[in-house]
């Protein structure tokens, strides 16, 4: 459960953050510099996608990099939409994903194997007997972004296709609720006309939900029907021990 809610931590503090400027710009004309450059990047995005959208892309695949940065595809969806938000995000994540898949495999195996090995083991011993199927269940399932990568680079044989097409299918249903939940928050300038109640809308609330018991869906429905079923429930506990830091 604590992996859900970190994946939900920066949805809620975008959330925060454009209810505090709103309120103080519907207060304060200072504040009125926030309400110009979102309407300045709204029309920029309409007058030029295709550039927007490369940029988009790329920003987003430099930070889809970084471990630990989940939720961000809320501010595409905010930004572009729900169809180019969701084509942005799964292509960048899956660049993300294929460019340290290759660098774990080909430059960076010794040091990911003596960082984390105690970690990756189990993940790779299944990968390398069940392959495609678990793949795809720890991706619908929403195991950890770069751990997955970097498990699948130094640890196995997987063909790079498969790991590209898996990762393409299975990422996808999450990027749609997180970019769908983004489209579902006002502008600011709608949220100066509204308030801060201008956020309880009803479809978000229900997007943002999604994104909480998505993975703990899939979860379940994969442990109902799946022999990998028990490596994806013990997956999130190894995973938490690996980020604070905790020794074996």
């Amino acid at each position: 459960m604590r992996s859900l809610f970190r994946s939900l931590r920066f949805p809620f503090l975008m959330i925060l953050l454009l209810t505090i400027i709103a309120v103080l710009a519907a207060r304060f004309a200072s504040f009125d510099w926030f309400v110009e450059n979102d309407r300045w990047l709204r029309t920029t995005i309409h007058q030029n996608p295709i550039r927007c959208s490369l940029i988009a892309f790329t920003v987003y695949l430099l930070v889809s990099l970084v471990p630990g940065m989940a939720g961000k595809s809320i501010v595409l969806g905010w930004l572009f939409g729900l169809f180019t938000g969701v084509v942005i995000v799964n292509a960048a994540l899956v660049a993300a994903a294929l460019v340290t898949f290759l660098l774990s495999r080909h430059y960076l195996k010794a040091a990911v194997q003596s960082r984390f090995g105690f970690y990756l083991r189990p993940i790779q011993e299944r990968i390398s007997r069940d392959g495609v199927i678990y793949l795809l269940t720890l991706r619908f399932a929403h195991a950890p972004f770069s751990l997955m990568n970097y498990a699948a680079g130094a640890g196995t044989d997987v063909p790079l296709r498969t790991f590209w097409w898996t990762t393409q299918i299975g990422l996808l249903p999450g990027n749609l609720v997180f970019v769908y939940a983004g489209t579902r928050l006002p502008t600011l300038d709608e949220l100066i006309v509204s308030g801060p109640l201008g956020l309880l809308d009803g479809p978000m609330i229900a997007a943002l939900a999604g994104t909480m018991f998505l993975p703990w869906l899939a979860r379940k429905v994969i442990r109902m029907f799946s022999p990998t079923s028990k490596s994806v429930q013990e997956l999130p506990c190894q995973v938490s021990e690996v980020h604070t830091g905790k020794e074996p």
